[in-house]
Parts: C-alpha cells; structure tokens; sequence
C-alpha cells in the first residue's frame, strides 16, 4: 500500500490540524488540574474497613485510623467504593459537580481537593488507586511542551482492519508489574516502507463510548533512543468499514513518561515491531535531564 491522501485539503490543512491539535495537548499540560505534569505520586488502597488518608505538612499517607490530619476517608463495601468523613473544606468533584458524601459510589476519575493538591480516584475491584498532582510539582513549573518529530506524510499509510468473530478478554501487563485486561478486537494490517506489518488492536470496553476507538499500543526500533523506551500508543475510531487510514504522526506517550504515578500498560509481544517509526511524540526528558 501507498501513503494514502493526508485529508482533501491537502499537506496543509493536514499539517495545521495536527499542530493545532499537538499545541492544544501543551496547553492542557501546562494548565490542566490533573496536568500528568503535576502527578506527584500514587496511592494505592486495598479493598477491605475504612481507610483514611492523611494530610500532613503537604505529605500524604494511608492509615487504617483516624489521626492528625485526616483529610477524608474511603471505605469499599458491597463490591463498591465510597467516602466520608471528610475534614472541613475537603471537597469531591466529578466532572465538575459535587459528589455526596456517603450517598454515592465514587466516580472513575472523580476529584478530591486537599489543601491545593488534588486526588484523581481511580476505583477497581481490588484497589483503590489515587494520583496525586501537585501544581508547585517542579516538573510542572518547568514545562514548555511536548517533543515530536516534524509531520511526515510518510507514516500516514492506508491500513485495513481484520475483525476477530469472538472479541476475547487479554490481560497485559504493566509499568508498576500489575496487569490491567483490554479486549484483543482485530488486527491492523498496513504496509511501511516497503514491509507488510501487522499490530492487534485492543479496546478497553466493548459497550459504551470507549468501545468505538481502537487503542494499539506498539514498540518499534526507536525506542529506548528517541523515543519512549516503554513505547507508544495509538488511540484511531473504528472505521465505519475495514479501510482507514493509520497516522502515525499522532502516536504518544504513555503517561508515565511524565510521572511514575501512573500504571501503564506494556505493549503485546505481537505489537512489537523491528522498523523504525520516526513518526509522532519523542520521549519526554526525565527528572535527571532537566
């Protein structure tokens, strides 16, 4: 396969869409409360009595009982997690709405405020796992942008995609050596540089709004070098039929290229491939190179 047409505007439009779109992800970076910039640490919970976290002198902590300092709490029952006893001024948002203290389940990704640090909930069956972001964190202050490679019509191929007839659960480790599960929904064949190639493309859902994109996590010859050596993923709406076309200048990070106190997920074996992509985000300096 050729290098399909980038968009009917031509190399132009394609490249104004793309950079407007990589300038509109800085500013997020930049500003965002939830900037992966500003991810400061991980808190892990494990389902079981009440657990409260405490708030001491911009230090966070877990413990089983209330002491100085205790923010709010969490408890998980009935297969769900909740909270409360919440100190005063604590406060929980979920898409910038009020969650009740003890009334409901915590929403994925809900808010806590603490002092001027926030805490993402992130509620499993096993754990429950709070992102800390600190805006006084120094690798926020000392953000710019992010680092690409120029837009190169060469990594937008035309690529086709294999449906599998039964959609089966996967599980795939990750950065923190846990395992998180994804749906292996087809494979993406494409041709690069004179190659036939071929990535699996995954989903984290089968229902609801999440089903409608293909997230292909892949590594390639420039890993480790120019960019992130864990890899890069591909995030591509299922086409409406097999044809679409594959642009690897859109391809990012993992987020904990910016924070270890994300979990990502590792690139399946059979998404690894031995041709370079020089193609989409370089990997990001880390705490040492700045």
């Amino acid at each position: 396969m050729a290098a399909a047409p980038l968009s009917a505007g031509g190399d132009d439009a394609w490249q104004k869409e793309l950079f407007k779109a990589r300038a509109q992800k800085d500013v997020e970076f930049k500003t965002s409360e939830t900037s992966p910039m500003a991810g400061r640490e991980r808190l892990t919970i494990p389902a079981g009595e009440k657990s409260f976290i405490l708030a001491r002198a911009g230090q966070l902590s877990v413990s089983p009982k209330a002491g100085a300092g205790a923010a709010f709490a969490v408890v998980f029952r009935g297969g769900e997690w909740f909270w409360d006893d919440a100190a005063p001024g604590v406060e929980c948002r979920s898409e910038d709405k009020a969650v009740a203290v003890k009334s409901e389940t915590l929403p994925l990704g809900c808010l806590f405020r603490v002092g001027n640090l926030s805490l993402a909930a992130y509620p499993g069956p096993e754990t429950l796992a709070l992102i800390v972001f600190d805006p006084k964190r120094p690798q926020l202050s000392a953000f710019e942008h992010l680092l690409y490679y120029p837009p190169d019509p060469r990594y937008v191929v035309k690529a086709r995609l294999e449906k599998f007839a039964e959609q089966p659960k996967m599980r795939v480790t990750t950065t923190r050596k846990l395992e998180k599960t994804f749906y292996r929904y087809g494979l993406v064949h494409f041709r690069l540089d004179g190659r036939d190639l071929t990535l699996a493309a995954l989903k984290t859902s089968l229902e609801g709004p999440d089903s409608r994109t293909l997230f292909i996590p892949f590594k390639d010859a420039t890993n480790g070098g120019e960019t992130y050596e864990v890899g890069r993923f591909l995030d591509v709406p299922e086409p409406a039929n097999s044809e679409f076309v594959l642009d690897f200048n859109r391809c990012y990070n993992p987020l904990c290229n910016y924070s270890p106190a994300y979990n990502c997920p590792l690139p399946p074996l059979e998404n690894i491939l031995n041709v370079g992509i020089p193609a989409g985000e370089k990997t990001y300096p880390h705490e040492e190179h700045h």
